[in-house]
């Protein structure tokens, strides 16, 4: 009775040891993928006097080029890698409400908004790099401004 017992808790250690090695090696699997390339750096907001960055679709600049009082461009810096996605939330300063998105001339990614944000204060932007302009295995920078208005 008593190696019946033991023969028990030795198998029963054995598989425990088993799944612990397959846990491990899955997990070591999982870290060594490529690592995330994309980086977004903080937002900076461009106050009113400013000359426009970029020239925004949608928007009727001024003839100075400057931009007008109770306005705010928030600019977002961003490195993303050729084949891959990212996600980033932008968000205007409070009282702020956006108007439209652009990106500097040359920025070698582009994107889609995840939502309707015309109105709203924040926008998740899907980014992608364009690959006729970013080669294989090299990193895409580009800066992505919004444009909003004192609610």
């Amino acid at each position: 009775m008593n190696s019946l017992n033991t023969l028990r808790r030795t198998t029963a250690l054995l598989a425990l040891l088993a799944l612990l090695a397959l846990t491990t090696v899955a997990a070591l699997a999982a870290m060594t993928g490529r690592a995330s390339a994309a980086t977004f750096t903080p937002a900076r907001v461009i106050t009113p006097g400013a000359k426009l960055p970029i020239d925004f679709g949608g928007y009727r600049e001024p003839a100075d080029k400057r931009l007008p009082a109770n306005h705010r461009i928030v600019a977002v810096d961003g490195a993303i890698a050729r084949g891959e996605r990212a996600s980033t939330i932008v968000t205007v300063p409070k009282g702020f409400r956006i108007i439209t998105i652009g990106f500097a001339h040359g920025t070698p990614f582009a994107g889609r908004a995840e939502n309707d944000y015309a109105g709203h204060r924040s926008v998740r932007l899907t980014l992608y790099a364009d690959s006729n302009r970013v080669g294989v295995g090299q990193v895409g920078h580009g800066t992505i401004y919004v444009l909003a208005r004192r609610a």
